[in-house]
């Protein structure tokens, strides 16, 4: 049976209230987006000045369509708000995407008027999302009833619940060229009716959804949101970033979206108790989220690092040190095994192992991978990073060979290692400060779907996070 929240990310039939074909309008955003990813329900424009909007027939009011309509999107002046809920309520919506601002956020008063759209609604039996949000989209169902473009979206089985919009959306644009994206996103806005702890409750239980990012300023409801998150939490990740941390942070929150944000330290304490995943950065929700739902557990907080570059390892070991996690010196057991494949004397085996110091070139890809496989197969580490492979510049015609050879065995080696998750059940990150745009090889490896991280941060912040959740999970903390 279908959650009576659905209706607003995969309705039958949805009426844009206010829709436009003016350039920049959140009318034309709404309908260019319900167009572009090809929504397969009935499309309902209403205009009152206008006959059709984007080939489409529109309607001067809602009561002019003489079809059902489960969703009416509104892109209206809030003066005109009322009125149209309750024209709504008499047609038989279902839901209202209430995207018009200019309420709770910003006027005195606001949150009064809120409070009476919210108890006319009800009256009806209608539900409101929002005011003041930029809209909600399902990929999987193709339905995008947002601002964000169809080509900056890329659908994964992560969904985002949101009390932002448009930072959430420059998100996803930065994670599309990466592979990295969300599946269903909900933007909650104002919160007048339903809250982040509903579509919380409502991903939890929907089978598509692996794991769920979160951007929180405030809670209306703490006591229901620890609920339905503890149980949430037993079955997928949930990963929070908390805004309004400061006195700065919580002015703009309350300019923001109405929210009196809070005191961080009772926020911390009782999100961390049910197992959610406190991100320290809203830029590190997306990676961190993928890692939580693509990669095996991390069960304990030992890590390996494979580098080319000596500088990359004792940087990175400070890192990861920093956050919590070990760098372990390896066994004079392990050791051998890595000089019996080639690793010689100069070259540093003890953690991190040091291939750069030997000359990488001097490495079959076989011997590079064997390594790997004998520091994760043993008891001593519970995960891996490769770190530095990727060189920069892009080949072409004139290349030397032995630059397209080198190329070709980064490539190989670190294809390779990402296997070796599979292999061993241990998480394995890979590494390289250069992008897509420096490196062939990245490009490369990142338009096969690859995960490569560049920054030493994100690399110790992910695998912090990932080991903060299983080291919760398994003992049932929660």
């Amino acid at each position: 049976m279908k959650s009576n929240l659905n209706v607003f990310i995969e309705p039958e039939s949805v009426a844009v209230i206010g829709a436009t074909e003016r350039p920049g309008s959140w009318g034309s955003f709404i309908m260019e987006s319900l167009l572009a990813w090809k929504f397969p329900g009935k499309i309902y424009p209403v205009n009152r000045r206008s006959s059709t909007v984007y080939g489409l027939r529109a309607f001067p009011d809602i009561k002019s369509i003489p079809y059902p309509v489960e969703l009416a999107v509104f892109t209206i002046p809030e003066n005109s708000v009322e009125e149209t809920i309750r024209e709504c309520g008499e047609k038989g919506v279902r839901g209202i995407t209430l995207i018009t601002a200019g309420f709770g956020e910003a006027v005195e008063g606001g949150r009064d008027r809120e409070e009476a759209l919210t108890k006319m609604a009800r009256a009806y039996g209608l539900r409101i999302l929002g005011p003041n949000v930029s809209g909600t989209f399902n990929l999987p169902a193709k339905f995008n009833a947002s601002a964000s473009s169809a080509e900056h979206l890329f659908s994964t089985p992560l969904a985002a619940v949101c009390q932002g919009g448009y930072a959430i959306y420059d998100l996803l644009a930065w994670g599309s060229a990466r592979g990295m994206g969300v599946g269903k996103f909900i933007h909650t806005g104002n919160e007048c009716d339903l809250q982040v702890t509903d579509f919380l409750d409502h991903f939890g239980q929907d089978p598509q959804v692996k794991g769920i990012i979160m951007y929180l300023e405030t809670l209306r409801d703490g006591r229901r949101f620890l609920e339905v998150a503890r149980r949430v939490s037993r079955e997928k990740p949930i990963v929070i970033h908390k805004a309004g941390r400061t006195k700065g942070g919580t002015r703009a929150a309350r300019s923001h979206t109405g929210a009196i944000a809070g005191l961080q330290a009772i926020y911390r304490g009782a999100l961390e108790q049910v197992n959610i995943i406190l991100c320290p950065s809203m830029e590190l929700l997306l990676p961190l989220g993928h890692a939580l739902i693509e990669r095996p557990p991390l069960r304990g907080k030992r890590v390996a690092i494979i580098t080319m570059g000596g500088s990359w390892g004792v940087a990175l070991s400070d890192r990861l040190e920093e956050e919590g996690l070990v760098v372990p010196e390896l066994s004079s057991t392990v050791q051998t095994r890595l000089r019996s494949l080639g690793m010689p004397p100069r070259a540093s085996t003890r953690n991190p192992v040091d291939i750069g110091a030997a000359g990488v070139s001097a490495f079959a890809a076989g011997a590079l991978l064997e390594m790997g496989r004998q520091i994760l197969s043993s008891s001593e580490v519970d995960a891996l990073v490769l770190h530095g492979f990727g060189r920069p510049g892009f080949i072409r015609e004139e290349t030397p060979l032995g630059r397209k050879f080198f190329l070709g065995l980064e490539k190989q080696v670190m294809r390779s290692y990402n296997e070796l998750q599979k292999e061993t059940g241990k998480p394995v990150i890979l590494g390289c400060r250069l992008s897509q745009w420096e490196s062939q090889a990245i490009h490369d490896l990142q338009s096969e779907g690859l995960r490569i991280h560049h920054r030493l941060d994100e690399i110790a912040q992910i695998l912090y996070g990932m080991y903060d959740y299983w080291r919760k999970s398994s003992f049932s903390l929660f």
